[in-house]
């Protein structure tokens, strides 16, 4: 990225978002020294940090740029190393190195843990629930961040947030899904707790395949068909090669969040200083990496339809709202035999029952705006 463009970044960053206030909230999580801290403002840092991604993803890119910020605001005080996935370890390690102070940070998505713990699972994305921007005000406004570090805490790690990701594509395939019946038999690479038990339901066979596997698969016909994420990653990944076929709206993954997982001692031996940089610079890239990733995929979509020609089919209603019952169900059944999901789940109904009426208010325009209701110029 551009220096100045990164500086800006930071610059914008610390005007919006309130430094103190960031940096205490995952302070408090992690018990930070405060004496400790101001004792040391001057000392410097060196971190690794391992991730779930690869450098040419787009999740990667954005790990990147958080390292580089940190580093440019903090003029070298704290400098991390990131290395892509299994370079060091593999993706299904990260949150145990991390937590047992192996390295220093690791780059994730929640869900990858909800083995370790269901409430993971709704912290890194929704099943027809929220939208990106619902995540991003939920974390930011209405009490998400505590409930990421509840979680997290609980494995020796304090959070931040740097990407929200809107609406995935939906399922690629080889055959035609144009409703529920066509699901039944299939063999489909899908990822999630929930979205597991969903396709379960439906009479498909999930596959649970690395990100970066799932174009091969594809290709030797292991599944018949596959999510991996947005348009824009889709692309990246060719998935327009080894598909003919694609099923929207993306009811399997409504948003997603991705972040960085920091040990906690590793935080504590912070200075306040550093602390706050690191919140800023998540803060800072959170905001951008959202708003880019989001028009990305929206630009790559169009080239699915006009240049691939790959055939668009739109699931019916109906079958979204037998969709909708399945996963209602599942999370209540969750919820029942988990604590901490159920009270991240409390968390996130109360930001949507606090925000229902002015979206409501809000009709068309509650979050963008589509060709038929903008402004025009012809």
């Amino acid at each position: 990225m551009n220096p100045i463009k990164t500086m800006l970044i930071g610059i914008t960053a610390l005007t919006l978002f309130t430094l103190a206030g960031c940096s205490s909230e995952a302070g408090d999580a992690a018990d930070t020294n405060t004496e400790k801290s101001t004792a040391t403002s001057q000392e410097t840092f060196t971190w690794k940090m391992v991730s779930t991604w690869s450098d040419t993803s787009s999740s990667g890119e954005y790990e990147q740029e958080f390292v580089d910020l940190v580093d440019q605001l903090s003029n070298g005080r704290l400098k991390i190393k990131r290395y892509s996935q299994g370079q060091l370890v593999s993706p299904t390690q990260v949150l145990d190195t991390v937590s047992k102070g192996t390295v220093q940070a690791g780059g994730d998505w929640p869900n990858y843990w909800s083995g370790k713990n269901t409430a993971f699972d709704l912290l890194g994305s929704h099943v027809m629930g929220f939208s990106g921007y619902d995540f991003f005000q939920w974390i930011y406004a209405a009490g998400g961040l505590e409930q990421y570090n509840r979680i997290y805490g609980k494995f020796n790690t304090v959070y931040f947030p740097i990407t929200t990701l809107s609406t995935e594509s939906g399922i690629r395939s080889n055959v035609p899904i144009r409703g529920l019946e066509d699901y039944k038999g299939l063999k489909v690479r899908i990822a999630g707790l929930i979205q597991t038990r969903v396709m379960t339901e439906l009479g498909a066979s999930p596959v649970s395949i690395g990100v970066y596997d799932v174009y091969e698969a594809l290709q030797r016909g292991v599944v018949d068909a596959g999510e991996v994420g947005g348009p824009d990653s889709d692309e990246i990944l060719h998935l327009q090669d080894v598909t003919k076929y694609w099923s929207t709206p993306g009811w399997h993954q409504s948003a997603a969040v991705y972040g960085i997982a920091i040990n906690k001692d590793a935080w504590n031996e912070l200075p306040e200083d550093l602390q706050n940089i690191v919140a800023t610079a998540s803060e800072a890239i959170m905001a951008r990496s959202s708003a880019n990733r989001n028009y990305m995929d929206g630009v790559a979509a169009r080239r699915f339809e006009e240049e691939y020609g790959i055939e668009v089919n739109q699931m019916p209603d109906q079958d979204l709202k037998t969709i909708e019952g399945i996963v209602n169900k599942a999370v209540r059944d969750i919820a029942a035999k988990n604590p901490d999901f159920q009270e991240v789940l409390e968390s996130q109904q109360a930001y949507l029952k606090a925000y229902a009426p002015y979206r409501r208010m809000q009709g068309p325009w509650s979050f963008g705006t589509n060709e038929l209701n903008g402004y025009r110029l012809d």
